[in-house]
This record gives structure tokens, sequence and C-alpha cells, in this order.
């Protein structure tokens, strides 16, 4: 059986893990090197330049 503190230490983990990977996406997505002449980011997917 899984002790509570093993359960909190999992979760904090997963909670700080999901956090960095957030941070990289985003840091990854503004310094993206394909942008077009207007000098905004040229999303992959379709539909989502709609909104933009």
């Amino acid at each position: 059986m899984i002790a509570d503190i093993q359960l909190a230490i999992l979760a904090n983990i997963l909670g700080v893990s999901l956090f960095l990977f957030v941070v990289l996406y985003h840091y990854v997505a503004v310094n993206n090197p394909k942008k077009n002449r207007t000098g905004s980011i040229t999303f992959s997917t379709p539909g989502f330049q709609d909104i933009v």
C-alpha cells in the first residue's frame, strides 16, 4: 500500500514537472525562429491562425 507521504511526494514531483514543462513550452513558443514577414509566429495547427 502507498503511504500518505509517498503520495504527497509523488503529487509534488508531478506538479513541479508539469509546471517546468509549461514554462519550457512557453519559452520554446516565444523563441520560435519560424516567423513570417509580419513578424508573428507561424503555427502548424490549422484553425488556430484564425483565432490569432
